[in-house]
């Protein structure tokens, strides 16, 4: 058995990892991760090794066993700022309703980059209204995570049977009871008293703060420059004169 699968074993079971987790936490393919750890393969291209390495906090060198790990390396240590970009479909509030199962892949329009450890089924939304401000103010974009638990306190997407548009609200939990929770104090909190549906738990929030005052600013710069070329072409005219 090569050192490699040794090593990669070691790492995996002391930071209790499986292969199809450490697949999803460093996009290298679930196939190769399971050669490597079985020793199928000794020699995979340093493409695959260098994720796997970075997500361990070790370099490929150690990794293959070409170096020694070092003695001070604390047992169940891996680097927990690795994250492995993905890309996750922006849909709207309507479009959410029916992810996965009942939307079809080619209708989306937009993607959304994050850097979050999410699922294949995740997605993201655009914040439409104020009934979470200020902390998710309008416009700001909800990454939603479906295949997490809902509990209680936790922000996630609510569909109530029979609305035509999903909800996004902090959720709370009593005995078999929901509520829906506003931040912004002019809203109330609301009992669902019907039939309702779980989309996804709020993983991350990306929001962009002056983005109205930055494009009025760009625009009042652009207007400036054309009232100083105004006043220098009038300037040269009038020394022609």
């Amino acid at each position: 058995m090569s050192e490699l699968c040794n090593i990669l074993k070691t790492m995996m079971e002391s930071v209790n990892i499986t292969v199809t987790e450490l697949a999803r936490q460093t996009g290298v393919g679930q196939p190769v991760i399971h050669r490597m750890a079985s020793g199928e393969t000794d020699n995979p291209k340093v493409g695959s090794l260098s994720p796997i390495a970075k997500f361990f906090n070790i370099n490929i060198s150690q990794l293959i066993g070409d170096d020694p790990l070092s003695p001070e390396m604390m047992t169940g240590s891996h680097n927990p700022l690795y994250r492995h970009w993905s890309k996750v479909p922006l849909l709207s509030w309507e479009q959410a309703i029916a992810w996965p199962e009942q939307f079809v892949a080619t209708e989306v329009q937009s993607y959304i980059a994050t850097e979050s450890n999410v699922s294949d089924k995740a997605f993201a939304v655009k914040v439409e209204d104020n009934t979470m401000f200020p902390r998710y103010p309008k416009g700001t974009i909800l990454i939603i995570e479906p295949s997490i638990e809902l509990r209680d306190k936790d922000f996630a997407l609510i569909h109530v049977e029979g609305e035509n548009k999903a909800q996004f609200k902090q959720v709370l939990l009593d005995a078999n009871d929901l509520y829906l929770k506003p931040l912004n104090g002019d809203f109330d909190i609301k009992k669902i008293e019907g039939q309702y549906k779980t989309l996804g738990i709020m993983v991350q929030s990306l929001t962009e703060y002056y983005q109205d005052r930055m494009s009025s600013k760009a625009i009042q710069s652009d207007t400036d420059q054309g009232h100083v070329k105004r006043r220098k072409d009038r300037m040269a005219e009038a020394d022609q004169i």
